[in-house]
């Protein structure tokens, strides 16, 4: 997978995105016409995909009237429809009754002193998909700074802002899902990182707006002295906040773990996370090592680890998840870093750092 960068301008969001979309055209195509042949393949027609995203368009320009604007900014610089930009950033929903997917591997360590989060995860994917993805550094509306990994046409999904607050991201189903209009779990992630500095202004965020499907936002957050963080579970059927213990190991995976949002859990398909969420949970001390590269090593050094996740030529092409990249969140530098490989491929991949802060330090091997 080829991991691009941008750094966007002080622009109003309508102008960074028309900038955004004429110079990432060709991305934002291909992923148009990707996302459109996986529609088809899950069991959606390409009509009823656009009829969700324009549900999920009118809800976004009510409540982030600013991302609204950089979403018609990116639709007018790229020449794709604006229908197509809301295509792409409302994927999740779209596919959140059909396709199931097996997406993501996060823990959290959050330490007894006065030190910030330790954080990894894993980003699980379809291996014919987002094989071309974009880390931004851009300046909301809000003047934070943002950094955010995500695909093309999407705001924001795994980030960190200047303010101490960063953000992990793994899929969860509910039966709900679908069940009504929503703002998309990629818009949700993009406000909190805008405009929250606090695990609290993240919760409140979550629970203030309407969901079409649902996702769980690891959040965690620095404030240069009590380190904190929390699983926050949304749904169509309501927010879970599950708080982390402090000196101790968080792990989510892609089943939920609030009783009540598990009651209505939906999994038609046969899925990793259990085994997932064991392998975090049984190896939790190694997310206590403080060097980002070295946790990663470290948990890419468990034996057949599930959580480096290989895509199986036996199943269908809509059906083959692979582990596409391995990240950690730097919430007191404000930068995250990574490697665009599974955990266990880490040691022969390039290990890259970008900080909200300082250009120059993009795209750094170590």
């Amino acid at each position: 997978m080829i991991v691009h960068e941008w750094s966007s301008h002080a622009d109003a969001p309508y102008d960074e995105g028309a900038r955004f979309g004429a110079h990432w055209s060709a991305q934002l195509h291909a992923a148009r016409d990707s996302y459109l042949r996986l529609f088809v393949q899950s069991g959606v027609s390409p009509e009823s995909a656009r009829a969700v995203a324009d549900d999920c368009r009118a809800v976004i320009e009510e409540v982030a009237p600013e991302i609204a604007a950089e979403f018609a900014g990116v639709a007018d610089g790229s020449g794709l429809s604006l229908p197509d930009v809301h295509l792409l950033t409302a994927r999740t929903e779209i596919l959140a009754r059909m396709t199931p997917s097996m997406e993501c591997s996060t823990v959290v360590h959050v330490p007894d002193d006065a030190t910030p989060p330790r954080t990894l995860q894993t980003w699980d994917w379809h291996e014919t998909l987002s094989n071309e993805t974009v880390v931004r550094r851009l300046r909301s509306s809000s003047g934070a700074r943002v950094v955010t990994f995500c695909e093309f046409g999407q705001p924001a999904k795994i980030g960190v802002n200047d303010r101490g607050l960063g953000l992990h991201f793994n899929i969860l189903h509910h039966r709900t899902d679908g069940s009504q209009a929503g703002v998309p779990v990629h818009v949700l992630a993009r406000m909190i990182l805008d405009r929250a500095s606090t695990v609290d202004e993240a919760v409140d965020l979550a629970r203030s707006v309407p969901l079409a499907a649902s996702s769980v936002l690891t959040v965690v957050a620095f404030d240069g002295t009590i380190p904190s963080a929390a699983a926050v579970e949304v749904s169509p059927a309501g927010v879970a906040v599950l708080p982390a213990p402090r000196g101790r190991a968080m792990v989510h995976t892609n089943h939920f773990l609030d009783e009540t949002l598990a009651a209505g859990e939906y999994s038609p398909y046969e899925t990793t996370s259990v085994p997932r969420y064991r392998c975090l949970t049984d190896a939790a001390e190694l997310a206590a090592v403080i060097d980002d590269r070295e946790r990663a090593l470290a948990f890419g050094a468990i034996p057949d680890a599930p959580i480096s996740v290989r895509a199986r030529a036996d199943q269908p092409e809509h059906l083959r998840w692979e582990t596409k990249l391995t990240v950690a969140i730097d919430v007191a530098a404000g930068a995250i870093a990574f490697a665009a490989a599974a955990p266990a491929d880490v040691a022969a991949t390039a290990w890259r750092r970008v900080s909200v802060h300082d250009p120059a330090a993009a795209d750094t091997p170590r």
